[in-house]
């Protein structure tokens, strides 16, 4: 379902990290999420009609949108059973291309986000 997001972006402008919004998760909510992740559901986000990429330079590839969360297995965490994690931090990069001799404002290159 395609709905307008919470981000405010500017051109050229650097913006440091800003909350969007804090919430208690339990009970159904939380069951549907673990579902989410299990299952390895991935948002998409668009920006001037370009999808969100999630890109690996050292593994070079390149993925449509970003995981909600991930499952960590007991041999990697030392728990007695797997534990899921949400990603709870966006970083986004827009790559843009500006060019007065040839158009006004800006075009919309690239639109990248690495989940924390």
């Amino acid at each position: 379902k395609l709905q307008a997001s919470p981000y405010e972006m500017r051109v050229g402008q650097d913006k440091s990290c800003t909350p969007i919004c804090m919430v208690s998760i339990g009970g159904r909510k939380l069951r549907w999420l673990r579902k989410l992740v299990e299952r390895q559901y991935r948002v998409h986000v668009n920006l001037d009609q370009l999808p969100v990429l999630m890109r690996s330079k050292e593994l070079n590839y390149a993925v449509r949108g970003y995981p909600l969360g991930f499952k960590a297995p007991a041999s990697y965490t030392g728990l007695k059973d797997d534990e899921l994690y949400l990603f709870n931090h966006l970083r986004f990069t827009i790559s843009y291309h500006e060019d007065p001799s040839q158009f006004d404002g800006v075009r919309i290159t690239g639109f990248d986000v690495h989940p924390v």
